[in-house]
Order: structure tokens, then sequence, then C-alpha cells
């Protein structure tokens, strides 16, 4: 790559990265307060939940009478005939009523048809639930991972820094004699390569900028800074307690859960279709076949007893019977999943944990070869393969720790949203 052209994309990102340096600071808070409002998959979560207490709300008209008007206009055109005449006859009739009509007894159709419903919105505020959670563990990655992007920016300007050091002793020990001119060469190559780097590290810091804000729900990454709290405290947590925790709070199970209570509602609702309904009917109006009409009212009740159907409710039972079997399968199949998956993540957690120790280790150990090699060089003792193979050891021992404190707060988030914690 032409240095000129690496200068000046340098030069961009610096601009970029000190905008960002003086902008407001947001914590993980912040992030997930934000994409709690504006994530638009918990908009249309939310949607699902108002639609269901619609239906709860349908379902419950039916303790109310149904108010009603009624008007028709009939023509009559016949004969007619008496013992001493007989002829034509036309006749018009008007009919105007208003009425009510309520359901008095339907042998628990109604309440249970009510309880189903708000089963199912139980249903649709589990599904809002998990859609939290999965909101919330998106931020949560995409924000240490911008995080884990600065911190190896860092990184790499820290090794840019030492590389050109490392440049300007090759070309002093050339120009008195001590080295050869290969050692400048190296040295020359070495710069180009972490300037490359660390081009590639700020880029991945925008992108995983971009990455945040599509999580919190924004179109574009506004200008701001984050608090670097990517060395988190450890969690001593016991497996046995955490999956009892899930087995509780797991918003899958528990959407099943009320699956399986709506279908009960439902089932029992269905069976109450082969027993009869009780309804009353009042009505005040006028009849006749002249204007003005003639007032005339009347009240009734109705029972409807449900003989045969064309088999139609037998039918409607069967599937509803069969839907139920099938949500208690599914609970089981979802019990065994949210188990594994705990104990997958709880056993990644417990391996962060132990790498962050190997990697801090790892660290200790690359930085006190990094510093021999380094002063073996200056003391003209030293060559160049062994300072470029130190401080690559070095850098990459930095990163891997810093990675190692990334995958640990991930794995403990993930823990969390699998025993459905916010």
């Amino acid at each position: 790559m032409n240095k000129k052209v690496i200068i000046i994309i340098t030069a961009l990102m610096g601009t970029f990265l000190s905008q960002v340096a003086g902008a407001e600071e947001w914590e993980l808070k912040t992030c997930l307060e934000i994409g709690l409002k504006q994530n638009p998959t918990i908009r249309g979560a939310m949607k699902g939940v108002e639609g269901a207490e619609a239906r709860v709300k349908q379902n419950q008209a039916d303790y109310y009478p149904d108010l009603f008007a009624e008007t028709d206009y009939t023509r009559y055109k016949g004969s007619f005939s008496s013992g001493t005449s007989s002829g034509a006859m036309d006749r018009d009739l008007y009919n105007y009523y208003i009425g009510l009509s309520q359901n008095i007894y339907d042998f628990g159709r109604r309440e249970y048809k009510i309880q189903a419903s708000r089963n199912d919105l139980g249903t649709y505020q589990w599904t809002l639930k998990d859609t939290r959670l999965t909101v919330i563990d998106t931020i949560r990655q995409t924000y240490y991972g911008v995080l884990l992007a600065q911190r190896v920016v860092k990184v790499r300007q820290e090794d840019l820094n030492r590389t050109r050091e490392h440049f300007k002793q090759a070309q002093g020990f050339y120009q008195v004699g001590l080295k050869a001119k290969i050692d400048v060469t190296q040295a020359e190559v070495a710069v180009i390569t972490a300037q490359k780097a660390l081009l590639q590290a700020e880029n991945n810091v925008q992108i995983s900028r971009v990455a945040l804000a599509a999580a919190m729900g924004l179109d574009k990454p506004p200008v701001y800074s984050l608090r670097d709290d990517l060395d988190t405290n450890r969690v001593s947590w016991q497996l046995e307690d955490l999956k009892k925790e899930a087995l509780e709070n797991h918003p899958g199970l528990n959407r099943l859960r009320a699956s399986i209570q709506y279908y009960q509602s439902y089932e029992k609702w269905a069976q109450k279709e082969f027993w009869p309904k009780l309804t009353g009917t009042a009505r005040y109006g006028w009849s006749g076949s002249d204007l003005p009409a003639n007032e005339t009212w009347n009240v009734g009740l109705q029972l409807n007893f449900p003989f045969f159907s064309g088999f139609e409710s037998q039918a409607k039972l069967a599937e509803i019977r069969a839907a139920l079997e099938q949500a208690k399968a599914n609970l089981a199949t979802q019990i065994l999943q949210v188990t594994s998956d705990l104990q997958s993540q709880y056993l990644n957690l417990q391996l962060a944990e132990k790498q962050i120790d190997v990697a801090r280790e790892a660290l200790r150990s690359a930085n006190e070869n990094l510093d021999l090699a380094e002063g073996r060089y200056k003391a003209g003792v030293g060559n160049m393969l062994d300072v470029t193979d130190a401080r690559s050891s070095f850098f990459q021992a930095e990163t891997d720790y810093n990675q190692a404190l990334y995958n640990y707060i991930t794995a403990r988030y993930k823990v969390d949203k699998v025993i459905g914690r916010e």
C-alpha cells in the first residue's frame, strides 16, 4: 500500500476517533434504555400484546346485551274468498323494532372462551419478554464488541509506536555501521505492517459501532464514546441454582405453559358446545299494514339445543385435543433444550474464567520477553528477528487477554439470557 494513502487514511481515522473521544459518554445502561425504546422488534411484540388484550375484551362483550334495531317492509298480493264475496287483496306490512338480546346461560362457553383468550394473552406477553431478552443480549454483545475493538486499536497503536521507534534504532545502528542494511529494511516493513493492522482495527471499531446502533434500533451510529468496563467482576454461580431459575423464568418455557393453558380452556369451551344455550330477547316497536303502525312489544326466551351440526363440534374438539398434546410435547422438548443450553453456557463461562488467568500470565511472560529482546537489540547484541518475534508475541498476548475478558463477560450475559434475566 502506498505510504501517502496510509498516512491520509490514518489521519481520517484519527479525526473520527478524536471526535468520538470528545463526545458524550454512554454506558451499557444508556444503550439498553435506548434499545428497549427504539428497537422495532420490541414495538412489534408490544403490538402483538395489544392485539391479544383486544381479543380478551371482545370475548368479554358476551357479558353485555346486544342492542339492535330492525325494520322491514313486506308487500302481500293474493286473493280472498268468503261466503258472499271474493276478490284480489293487496297489503303492505311495516315493522319497526328496537331490541335487546342477552346470553343468559350457556353452560360455561362464555367463561372458558374468555379464559382461553387470557391464556393466549399470556403467550404474547412471554413472547414480548423473549424479544426483550434477545434485544438486550444483542446490545450487550455488540456493546462489548465495540469495547474490544477499541482496545485492539490501542494495542495496534502501541505496536505501531514501538515499530517506529525500532525503525529509528535500526537506522541509527546502520549509519554507524553496527547493523546491516537488511535490519533497516525489515524494520520499515514492520512499520508498514503495523500501519495496515491499525487501519483494519480502526475500521473494525466503526463496523462494531454500526452493529451496536442497529441493535439499539438506530439507523446510523451517533457520535458518542462508550465507557470501558470490559474488566468485570467474577461471579460465583451454582449450576443447580441456575437450572431451577431457568425452568421457572425462561420465557420460551412460560410461553408454552401459557399455550397449554390456552388449549385446556379452549378444550373445555369446545366440550360445552354439546350443551344448550339460553338466550333472552326483548323488542319494542311498531307493526301494521297502515301508517302510523300499531305499537307492539314482546319478550321471549330461546333455548337452543345443538343436536347435530355435521360432526363439526366433534372434529373441533379432536383438533383442540391434538393441539394440546402437541403443546405438551413441545414443552418437554423445550425443557431439554433449555437445560442443554444452560449447561453449555455455564461450561463456556467456566472456560472463559480460566482463560483470563492463562491469558494474563501469557501477557506477563510476553512483556518480559519483549523487554529483554529490545534491551539486547539496543545494547547491540540482539538481532532483528528476536525483536520482531517478541513484539509479535507480546501484542498477540495482549489481544488474547482482551479477547478473554470479552469472552467472559459475554458468556456471563449468555447465561443470564438462558435463565430469563434482563
